[in-house]
């Protein structure tokens, strides 16, 4: 009896110790996770734009003669370019010019309308170098330059044509333009401003490419002309054309006269690129500015400024102690030759193609 109760006892443990680790097995069992490659996708890398030739572009260093004195290339998507230039002194200037451009073989050609230059040239982001024959450039990037800034271009208020075509100076009388005669005619002109007919004529033994009026308030003031290739000036009594003396040698071939009191003068040399402040009381050269290869045309003095014509452009310069140009002017498609103040606005001699024109532009002092 004792055995039956203790198998029975054994049978019931054993059963109960196997159901508990039976649940123990239950227990959630790890995953285990896919450890395959999966596809992967190569992200798109694209690729860099070459570097551009168009954009302002400062001029770092040149070699080449041809842009000694260039100090900006402006170049435009649409085969045009600008070419800003600055002298030692100051003097601007630019020039358009149109452009073919030969990517794959990088070249350049620059057409002025006149002739062209060819270069190659280098590239990256920030520099261009064009090596032209004879020499090269070096452009670094700047977008900095307003090219309308460079230059001021004036407006034209009044212009008619000129009784005659020559690269000459002009003056003003108080209520005429005076016009110097060049090769045409001995005789300068006395020009209405408002209808532009010779009112009357001056005249002269002289091929005067220059004339000028004594700034003196006074009838025994003199008017001033030089002659053809000559590098004196003539001085006559404006009230009888009487001759009264002329000047000591200057440089060749005068321009252009501009008086500044009633016995200082300043005269300007084509050949020999210079001024000249001369004092025709004493016959003396007071003051003498080399204009380092500008050649100055007619020439006018106001408000203790010179005014210098240079065949495309206009300046205005500070001659007090040597020479610093103040503003640099332009008309577009004119060349400028000649200059006058009547009181109120800059008239200027120009040409425009073949024909001589005068000019009435809204500058003043």
């Amino acid at each position: 009896m004792k055995n039956s109760v203790f198998l029975i006892a054994f049978v019931i443990l054993t059963s109960v110790m196997f159901t508990n680790c039976k649940k123990d097995d239950d227990s959630p069992q790890p995953v285990i996770e896919n450890t395959s490659p999966e596809e992967t996708t190569e992200e798109e890398i694209p690729e860099e734009e070459p570097p551009k030739i168009d954009g302002t572009w400062a001029v770092s260093s040149s070699d080449y003669y041809g842009y000694k004195n260039t100090s900006y290339f402006i170049i435009n998507p649409d085969n045009t370019l600008t070419i800003l230039n600055e002298n030692e002194m100051g003097f601007r200037d630019l020039s358009n010019a149109n452009y073919t451009h030969d990517e794959e073989n990088s070249q350049i050609t620059i057409n002025f309308g006149y002739g062209s230059s060819l270069a190659n040239y280098t590239l990256t982001e920030e520099e261009l170098v064009l090596s032209f024959p004879d020499g090269s450039v070096t452009l670094s990037k700047n977008e900095t330059i307003d090219d309308s800034q460079w230059v001021e271009e004036l407006t034209i208020l009044e212009e008619g044509d000129a009784p005659w075509t020559d690269r000459v100076d002009i003056a003003w009388n108080g209520s005429q333009i005076l016009i110097g005669n060049g090769y045409q005619a001995e005789d300068i002109g006395l020009v209405n401003p408002e209808t532009f007919a010779l009112d009357g004529t001056i005249t002269t033994t002289r091929s005067a490419f220059a004339v000028e009026i004594e700034k003196y308030d006074d009838p025994a003031k003199y008017i001033f002309q030089t002659d053809n290739g000559s590098s004196k000036f003539f001085i006559y009594s404006e009230s009888d054309n009487s001759f009264e003396k002329e000047s000591i040698n200057l440089g060749s071939w005068l321009y252009g006269l501009a008086s500044v009191d009633f016995q200082k003068i300043w005269a300007a040399s084509g050949n020999e690129d210079a001024l000249y402040l001369y004092n025709y009381n004493t016959d003396t050269i007071e003051q003498t500015i080399e204009l380092d290869g500008t050649r100055p045309y007619g020439l006018d003095y106001q408000d203790n400024h010179l005014y210098i014509c240079t065949g495309y452009m206009l300046y205005k310069c500070d001659v007090s102690d040597g020479l610093k140009v103040v503003n640099s002017y332009t008309i577009p498609d004119v060349r400028i030759y000649g200059v006058a103040y009547d009181g109120s606005n800059f008239w200027v001699y120009g040409e425009r193609g073949n024909e001589g024109k005068l000019i009435k532009v809204d500058l003043s002092i």
